[in-house]
């Protein structure tokens, strides 16, 4: 493989792990990290001097970064949600193929943009959906095309952690709706359990998620915590294929519990979870668990980029997730903020039953006022057709 080019935006937070995999990759010769910008250097001392001391050069801003380094293959980017776009957009403007965070961007008009400029440059906007890489979901995804549990009918997904008020203190971003005027949509569906999300939809399409493109959406949002985003969350979606998506989470559960997918057809269902194993049971009942070892997520991410970028033309479709897959689950999450309206409050003394409403709630595809929660707010439905900017929020 050829030794590429590569760049690194923001050090902080997550950006430590791609940290960890540019000096990694260095020391495997895969490629040379040529300049990172960090705006805070001191916050994070340790992964400064990790990348200065194999020869990095360091910047403040990234735009000049990109300016001074035009001999970049491809950057990647690990700052707060609303940066992802405009700094994806800014290196590929540039010729530079773009790694970046998940969500890509929590709007439709944005993550249409970022997919025109990638289409119109040629380059390559890969996002860190890490989980679409992970060896058991690809296995999910190629057993559901053989046709193991027949034909697919109902995809869940179901997410239970625990987070504390100091884990929305981290960041000023955290748990917020909009800030300075840019949208975050900080909660369940665009951070923790974006990865769930997305993967129920990539699911749904069989691997391809324009497949499950979602016609309408019907959602519940509530957040518990003292924050103006959603931490519980019910989410309903018809999608194009005729697959339905259900989507339950929350982080006001007792402890951290593995989220899990559940792939429902006509002749048994698929179980995937966080880990490493599938189990597949079949219509009889019989059950066979496959065991997968484990992977460095963030690794394949990056590996799968770099194969990407030697495919050429064949790139789009040697990604793990471009950023085109994404609209379906962009849209996803709009159509829910449109249903739900607002965030209602989640009084803390039901959250010790949130687990059992949730179990119940995803064994019988209801939202959580479908069940005659006292807490919870009915909503409609919310068409999508047509759909093509999200403004609620707007300051």
């Amino acid at each position: 493989m050829k030794q590429y080019n590569a760049a690194l935006i923001g050090i902080g937070g997550f950006g430590k792990n791609h940290t960890k995999q540019m000096v990694e990759h260095a020391s495997e010769r895969r490629l040379k990290c040529v300049a990172f910008a960090e705006p805070n250097p001191e916050a994070n001392r340790p992964y400064y001097d990790s990348l200065v001391g194999i020869g990095v050069k360091p910047y403040v801003d990234y735009r000049e970064m990109i300016q001074a380094h035009p001999e970049i293959d491809f950057v990647a980017i690990a700052t707060p949600i609303a940066l992802h776009k405009p700094m994806c957009v800014y290196a590929m403007e540039h010729g530079m193929h773009a790694l970046t965070e998940k969500p890509p961007a929590v709007t439709v008009q944005d993550v249409e943009e970022m997919a025109e400029v990638s289409r119109r440059t040629g380059k390559l906007c890969s996002v860190s959906f890490q989980m679409t890489g992970i060896n058991a979901f690809r296995k999910l995804l190629e057993l559901l095309r053989d046709g193991a549990v027949g034909e697919l009918k109902q995809v869940t997904g179901t997410g239970l952690w625990h987070r504390t008020d100091e884990y929305y203190a981290r960041t000023a971003w955290a748990g917020k709706l909009t800030q300075s005027g840019q949208y975050v949509l900080d909660g369940t569906m665009n951070n923790p359990f974006s990865h769930l999300l997305n993967n129920c939809l990539y699911a749904a399409g069989m691997g391809d998620p324009a497949k499950a493109a979602p016609v309408r959406v019907q959602a519940e949002l509530y957040h518990g915590h003292a924050i103006d985003a959603e931490d519980t969350s019910c989410v309903r979606i018809e999608t194009a294929c005729g697959v339905d998506v259900r989507f339950y989470a929350t982080l006001c559960h007792s402890s951290s519990d593995t989220p899990q997918l559940v792939a429902h057809g006509t002749a048994g269902k698929m179980v995937w979870d966080y880990g490493h194993r599938l189990k597949v049971v079949g219509a009889d009942g019989n059950e066979r668990v496959l065991e997968f070892p484990k992977e460095d997520l963030t690794r394949n991410m990056y590996m799968n980029l770099m194969e990407a970028i030697a495919a050429g033309d064949a790139g789009q479709k040697t990604l793990y997730c471009p950023v085109d897959a994404c609209r379906s689950f962009v849209q996803a999450t709009n159509g829910a903020f449109e249903s739900a309206k607002a965030i209602h409050p989640l009084p803390v003394e039901y959250w010790e039953r949130l687990s059992v409403v949730i179990a119940r709630a995803a064994a019988e595809g209801k939202l959580f006022s479908e069940l005659g929660e006292p807490w919870a707010v009915p909503s409609a439905p919310f068409a999508l057709d047509g759909y093509r900017r999200f403004a609620l929020y707007q300051e």
